[in-house]
């Protein structure tokens, strides 16, 4: 019955959307075919396996934190939800202080240390089998969704101003696949081996964003000097 309702809720916006919402040219035509090839293909793909890890660790917390603590650890039903109430804590503390630690710290610093926090919480899960443990683990997973959004879309803008908005748009596909990843692979490992090694995987893919962090080093007023290269050209 929820879902039926909310399924007609959203059938009647869309229906009076057709109407009143608003035409925006499409992204793959706003731009003509030459200018699409200039486009930082490279940046765009670091930087969205970065947001694809961000999302992996972020869905995977999401669908099976409250699951693992209550059927796993045997959690009362009543504390089941605080690791994901942890971990949803951490993103809104870490995305509220980025502004400010981007100020006193390097973008490379920030998301270096974001991910290494993150990747130590979930690992955290993973290998320690004490409620305690996998709640104050999701807080530190956390980490990555508050600081690693805001500071990845920051950096793709940059890599072509005059072009940002399609750049962002592109880096943006990546948070599907990781949201879909991040939900079913560590499903389909819970009655295999089980969700407390399946947390393993997100944290590997996260660790496995270390290798991109060089591309949030590249100097934004640099960017901007090529852009403007290119546009003369």
């Amino acid at each position: 019955m929820a879902i039926g309702t909310a399924g007609v809720a959203i059938l009647v916006v869309a229906v009076v959307g057709i109407r009143l919402f608003a035409r925006e040219v499409p992204i793959e035509t706003a731009l003509p075919a030459t200018e699409r090839a200039r486009l930082p293909r490279a940046g765009i793909w670091a930087f969205g396996f970065v947001i694809l890890a961000v999302f992996v660790v972020d869905s995977a917390v999401s669908t099976w934190s409250t699951v693992y603590l209550q059927d796993d650890l045997g959690a009362l039903p009543a504390l089941a939800p605080l690791g994901y109430a942890a971990y949803q804590v951490c993103v809104l503390i870490t995305r509220l202080a980025t502004d400010r630690l981007l100020g006193i710290m390097s973008r490379g610093r920030l998301v270096t240390g974001a991910i290494v926090v993150s990747v130590i919480g979930v690992v955290a899960v993973a290998l320690l089998p004490f409620e305690i443990a996998a709640i104050l683990g999701f807080a530190l997973a956390g980490a990555a969704t508050g600081i690693l959004i805001p500071v990845t879309f920051g950096a793709a803008g940059d890599l072509s101003p005059a072009h940002s908005d399609q750049v962002i748009a592109r880096v943006n596909i990546f948070n599907y696949a990781g949201a879909i990843l991040g939900a079913v692979i560590v499903g389909l490992l819970a009655d295999g081996p089980g969700l407390a090694i399946a947390f393993l995987i997100p944290a590997g893919v996260l660790a496995a964003s270390l290798s991109v962090v060089r591309w949030f080093r590249t100097d934004s007023r640099h960017a901007v000097e090529t852009d403007a290269a290119r546009e003369a050209r």
